[in-house]
């Protein structure tokens, strides 16, 4: 008898279980940074970041250089100025597919990255 209500017990715990809803996804994040390559060349990297459409993303954007840059990503409304040392978030959640491209829009000889949404 103890052996069929523990049985019972257990299957009630596996239902309510089941029934309990689960968490939201958190979103996927990304580090940014930027990068100087040979005497005066600065890069956001990586250069290229690949999500999936109607995804919650955050990027970090993380300036490592000695001058504040921008990041822009025109098709999505945003532009940041990331000061030297400083790390800033944002939240993105692309509703089409496509490559939006990303960019400094402070040095626009810097180059950029794209965002591949699929």
């Amino acid at each position: 008898m103890r052996r069929g209500l523990i049985i019972f017990a257990f299957m009630i715990g596996i239902l309510l279980a089941s029934l309990w809803p689960v968490s939201a996804q958190q979103a996927k994040e990304f580090t940014l940074l930027t990068a100087l390559v040979g005497e005066s060349a600065n890069i956001w990297l990586p250069s290229t970041v690949v999500v999936s459409k109607g995804e919650e993303v955050k990027l970090k954007l993380r300036n490592v250089a000695d001058k504040e840059h921008g990041f822009s990503i025109d098709a999505l409304n945003i532009k940041e100025v990331v000061k030297p040392g400083e790390t800033k978030e944002i939240s993105i959640k692309p509703t089409s597919e496509g490559v939006l491209r990303y960019y400094c829009h402070l040095h626009p000889g810097h180059v950029g990255g794209q965002l591949m949404v699929k």
